[in-house]
């Protein structure tokens, strides 16, 4: 499988996995996001696989500027028949008291996590029509400990896994499927460094597992895997994750 491929957000260790695994497998990748930790890096190991990549400036949670962006990868690239989108709630601090201000602050954090999926889904699934065929996958990070943690990654996961139902049977007679990646009900440390190469089995970071499963995704021979949400666990075992009612 061959194409373009945009991966959008996904910090410094799950976005650039992702775009080594798809690189590896003969994508060009284009990278969105409003901070690019690592880009250099990530563009020179793509590169080394001798593909290409980009990176574009875009604000996830706004409509206007994601459209833009998708215009830009398109100009360079070409329409792009993958879509990775990686979301996670922001952190919010510990102690915060039991009023309507706190809830009010958990749901703002719910909100914004949520809308980089939808907005971003909006504006590829119009590109990977051209294909008559599409990869949409949105991945969710796993979130720090923090008593706070649960009220804000519970709602974020039920959330996705709804949106990715959806979107599934929306875009399904388009040849487009749609799942969702998601840390297992076991805790994975997030933070492992994605640092093998993208051929290698034994890698065991959540990045390096949500590439693998990525990888699997685009493949022609999951065509019929679709508003599926897949368990992803790593080897390590610290930080508490998002676990589904």
């Amino acid at each position: 499988m061959t194409g373009v491929a945009v991966v959008a957000g996904g910090g410094e260790h799950t976005g650039p996995a992702i775009a080594l695994r798809l690189a590896a497998g003969g994508f060009d990748v284009a990278l969105l996001g409003s901070e690019f930790t690592s880009a250099d890096k990530t563009v020179r190991r793509v590169e080394e696989y001798g593909r290409q990549c980009i990176t574009v400036r875009a604000e996830l949670t706004d409509a206007r500027s994601v459209a833009a962006a998708f215009g830009r990868v398109r100009t360079a690239l070409s329409s792009p028949a993958v879509l990775v989108t990686c979301v996670g709630p922001e952190p919010l601090p510990d102690g915060l008291p039991e009023d309507e201000s706190a809830d009010e602050r958990r749901y703002t954090a719910v909100r914004r996590a949520l809308r980089p999926a939808f907005v971003c889904c909006q504006a590829g699934a119009g590109q990977l029509l051209h294909h008559r065929w599409g990869r949409i996958i949105v991945v969710a990070e796993p979130a720090d400990a923090g008593e706070n943690t649960w009220r804000t990654t519970q709602p974020v996961l039920d959330g996705l896994i709804g949106f990715t139902r959806s979107a599934a049977l929306e875009l399904a007679r388009s040849g487009t499927t749609v799942n969702l990646v998601a840390p297992a009900d076991r805790a994975v440390d997030s933070r492992a460094p994605a640092h093998r190469a993208a051929g290698d089995d034994s890698a065991g970071s959540y990045a390096d597992g949500v590439a693998h499963v990525t990888e699997f995704l685009v493949d022609e021979r999951a065509v019929g895997i679709t508003g599926q949400a897949i368990r992803v666990a790593a080897a390590r075992a610290d930080v508490p994750l998002l676990r589904e009612r």
